[in-house]
């Protein structure tokens, strides 16, 4: 069962996860799907212009994998119906993920998609577009059939839907998954004991909420806000959350919880921070950062077609608290530029030594300057108290003047010419930037003797650090060391070279606090003949995949006005 459920995770995680990251369009005059979302969702995500669907799933990961032998053998030995049935729908999606049109064919979907994903309270809403009615039912037909599992069908005004129950007690405790078609959309949501009949009718988008998010304007504000295009958009409003736990019925999702708790006995859970201080004292914190947004800024930034899909999004955690996004904005670093270009991977920290200190104090002073009434507040101020940040003195002294550090490995290769794997070759760097990176080698003399000896040039001639470093023989590099300016590197390889030396003109500043890139195909291509000696035959399958993955991603993390950005750019190339 707990493959099962892994195996569910993973489908569940990567049909919303491209949900959420995709794009759609809004639909006619005649039928806007944001009409029938409610303004107090704490969370949606959805699209205002047509994705290609078709054109994406050409030119990324398919066809698919196999069913893992032993999952699929999990699978078939449930005994019971409703896993049976779950476990139907697992074997459908492998089966028909091995190619685009079997994929599209067997669920429904059309080659331009638009999906929305929302809540009504606490009740999950997905709704995407079907071309093929008879394909969304043909699914979910045959999982009956081999589990024995069957739905209900009921009908809401003119709407018959299929209702599956999964729980139904004594206690009046239910929980429902609930499937809808109309007007070319599906819809797929839950019905518990806890939410309404009302609740029901705006989930199947029968009924329109009194507030829409299509008349609210807060898709306007963020994109406005943010310089996001009329594309995806998305957003976790934290406002909302806390409002939900601080008050009885302050919105949908807030009286869902009431109901739930005052029915499992459990009224007394959240009466610690429903009280007006909790909700004054937490709704200040929910106001200075109000929501995590996410959204596409330029159309340059989504070109998909069936040889190529690329997507770089940007996610923002909004902040209206200054004096901690002040404090984080001057703890940035240096992130080299050697990490924007291609290469098999690369990781960089920028983090400024001299700035950790204060900007860490200057926050945790913010945390203990509210005289808070809330009791779980006054508690987390207590913990917080005794953390006092005075302690990285020590740290930041021996790291003074620290701006960041960096890896970017450009190229390797792995001989199979003996009887063990030898690295043949290896491009790559680490550097260290730093206001006075000499004093700093000098001062790691003491912590390693093998430097000791070692007297660093300050003209940026390297030395030869093999000599006093014996390595393997399965080994075959050089390491250099050098002092390129404001940075201390390490590198081995032509690559590795040229990149050290465009450092020494490189000015440090603070420009970032985290990157992260990996190309794929270039990690995977010289490593897979050692997989492949395994000989294990569902092991060979996986990486079948491996070599048609043909992928680059790559992450930034900084601070603008706004607060903390992130910025997640994938590259994928038809297999």
């Amino acid at each position: 069962m707990r493959k099962i459920i892994i195996a569910g995770a993973v489908i569940a995680a990567g049909a919303v996860g491209y949900m959420v990251n995709q794009q759609g369009e809004s639909g006619s005059s005649e039928y806007s799907p944001l009409a029938y979302v409610p303004a107090d969702s704490v969370i949606f995500s959805g699209q205002l212009e047509s994705f290609p669907l078709k054109d994406y799933l050409n030119s990324t990961m398919f066809p698919q994998a196999k069913i893992p032998d032993d999952l699929l053998e999990e699978l078939d030995d449930g005994t019971d119906p409703k896993e049976r049935f779950f476990a139907s729908l697992v074997k459908s999606y492998f089966e028909a993920a091995h190619s685009v049109e079997s994929f599209q064919k067997t669920f429904g979907l059309p080659d331009q998609i638009k999906t929305f994903v929302y809540a009504v309270g606490f009740m999950p809403v997905v709704r995407y577009q079907v071309t093929d009615e008879q394909g969304l039912w043909a699914v979910l037909d045959k999982a009956e059939q081999e589990s024995g599992f069957k739905h209900e069908a009921r009908t809401l005004n003119k709407l018959v839907y299929r209702a599956y129950s999964f729980e139904s007690n004594a206690k009046g405790e239910k929980f429902e998954v609930l499937v809808a078609y109309e007007n070319g959309w599906a819809t797929w949501t839950i019905n518990t004991h806890v939410n309404t009949e009302s609740d029901v009718e705006l989930a199947l988008a029968q009924t329109k909420p009194a507030a829409s998010l299509q008349d609210a304007g807060i898709l306007e504000d963020i994109q406005t806000k943010h310089g996001f295009i009329n594309a995806t958009l998305s957003y976790l409003d934290h406002k909302g959350l806390v409002t939900a736990f601080t008050t009885a019925d302050g919105n949908r999702l807030a009286s869902m919880l009431t109901k739930a708790m005052e029915m499992e006995g459990k009224g007394t859970d959240l009466d610690r921070v429903r009280t007006a201080e909790c909700q004054a004292e937490m709704g200040a914190m929910a106001a200075n950062w109000p929501r995590t947004v996410a959204g596409i800024r330029s159309h340059d930034d989504l070109k998909i077609t069936s040889e190529r899909s690329y997507m770089k999004a940007a996610l923002v955690v909004e902040s209206n608290n200054k004096v901690v996004l002040d404090a984080l904005t001057s703890m940035q670093g240096f992130i080299p530029s050697y990490l924007s270009d291609a290469q098999v991977f690369g990781m960089g920290l920028g983090l400024d030594a001299n700035k950790l200190g204060p900007a860490l104090s200057s926050i945790w002073s913010n945390m203990l300057e509210p005289s808070y009434k809330c009791e779980p507040l006054l508690e987390m101020q207590a913990d917080i108290q005794q953390a006092n940040p005075a302690a990285l003195g020590m740290f930041t002294g021996m790291a003074q003047g620290v701006k960041g550090v960096a890896v970017g490995v450009q190229d390797f290769s792995i001989s199979m010419d003996s009887s063990a794997p030898k690295l043949n070759s290896l491009d790559g760097i680490v550097s260290l930037s730093a206001e006075d990176p000499a004093v700093l080698f000098n001062m790691a003399k003491a912590f390693v003797p093998q430097l000791a000896q070692l007297q660093l040039p300050t003209d940026g001639s390297p030395v030869d650090l093999s000599t006093i470093m014996p390595l393997p023989t399965e080994v075959d590099i050089k390491p250099m060391l050098a002092l390129k300016g404001k940075h201390l590197v390490v590198y081995n390889g032509e690559k590795g070279k040229a990149i050290a030396d465009q450092l020494a003109g490189e000015t440090v500043e603070s420009n970032g606090l985290l990157s992260f890139s990996v190309d794929y195909k270039k990690m995977f291509e010289p490593i897979l003949p050692i997989l492949e000696m395994a000989g294990d035959p569902e092991v060979t399958e996986q990486l079948d995949v491996l070599k048609n993955m043909d992928m680059r991603v790559k992450m930034d993390i900084n601070l603008n006005e706004q607060g903390i950005l992130i910025e997640s750019e994938a590259d994928i190339k038809a297999p």
